[in-house]
């Protein structure tokens, strides 16, 4: 078994962690822009529903506060007051 990485620096508050650790830096993320402006609306309809249905999934396994706050931002993705200027556009 490997040595655990340990890392140094500031930490925002006291307390320990372990779990997987995601390099964001050396992320390298791109975006191909669709065919047409119909083709970026299906695409981003398609993107909320499959978060909505992720959300949903962690809200079954979650309790109290936490599956409070998933809730939200499922109504967060769904609220049409935020995403029709978007559809709009």
């Amino acid at each position: 078994m490997p040595e655990p990485l340990r890392l140094q620096g500031i930490s925002a508050s006291a307390g320990y962690a372990e779990g997987p650790l995601f390099d964001l830096d050396k992320t390298v993320l791109s975006y191909v822009g669709k065919e047409t402006a119909d083709d970026e609306k299906a695409a981003l309809e398609t993107a909320i529903a499959i978060a909505a249905g992720r959300l949903a999934v962690l809200i079954e396994m979650a309790v109290g506060d936490a599956a409070d706050i998933l809730e939200f931002q499922i109504a967060m993705l769904e609220d049409d007051a935020l995403s029709s200027p978007v559809f709009a556009a």
